[in-house]
């Protein structure tokens, strides 16, 4: 684990998080507060406190009198989450479109090199970090502050489903045919357009997860069922 800043509960909130956000840790599994406090050389103070921002975030529930788990992930969530990154996300996009600098579309270009060369080498956590810069990137283009933090938000709780859902090179594939789009309408400063690919792409990711994952008549997704 990475050192520690003079925050313990923000070092320990931003490295249980990650166990979480990367799968590490699987939905559903109990996170004993004494465990953690050992491995991350804390007292038990801070892991307690940041299990509580956790379940701030969503990420983490707690039970009375039994403990405090990971939260699964459900179809519910997902369908609800890509519903609201729809709607910001393609509203975020379109202004953006007349609000990015010519830096700004200097560097999506980039990260879009970066994502081919991630695809080209199957090197998927590159990749992720790609994808995730390139939506940030259009976000902040919006220019609205509320709107940056609640997005980061929703993907912090999209995370899983996308390591899940990449874990599929044609998902992989279409994604990035996908972002190409986006990029092309931005450089046109197509507002519209680029607003209506967003929420294309936002929608298809949202459904490719679903395929990728059987979930039958089970609406959970627990350690044992995707990752």
């Amino acid at each position: 684990m990475g050192s520690k800043p003079k925050g313990l509960t923000d070092w320990a909130y931003e490295t249980i998080k990650e166990l979480i956000l990367t799968l590490k840790v699987a939905p559903g599994t109990q996170l004993q507060i004494e465990m953690l406090a050992d491995q991350m050389g804390v007292s038990r103070t801070p892991v307690r406190e940041a299990l509580l921002r956790l379940e701030q975030d969503g990420l983490t529930q707690v039970v009375p009198r039994v403990g405090v788990f990971v939260t699964d992930i459900s179809k519910r969530d997902l369908e609800e989450l890509y519903e609201l990154r729809e709607l910001l996300e393609s509203r975020a996009t379109e202004e953006a479109a007349q609000r990015l600098t010519d830096d700004d579309l200097d560097h999506i270009d980039r990260l879009l090199e970066e994502s081919k060369v991630a695809v080209k080498k199957g090197n998927v956590e590159k990749f992720l970090e790609t994808e995730i810069a390139f939506h940030h990137i259009l976000t902040e283009g919006a220019r609205n502050r509320r709107l940056i933090s609640i997005m980061d938000g929703l993907r912090d709780l999209s995370y899983r489903w996308r390591i899940i859902s990449l874990k599929s090179q044609e998902n992989v594939r279409l994604t990035l045919i996908e972002h190409q789009g986006i990029a092309q309408a931005l450089r046109q400063r197509d507002g519209p357009k680029a607003g209506k690919l967003m929420g294309d792409h936002i929608r298809s990711a949202r459904e490719r997860m679903i395929k990728e994952i059987d979930l039958g008549d089970e609406t959970e997704v627990s350690s044992g069922a995707g990752a």
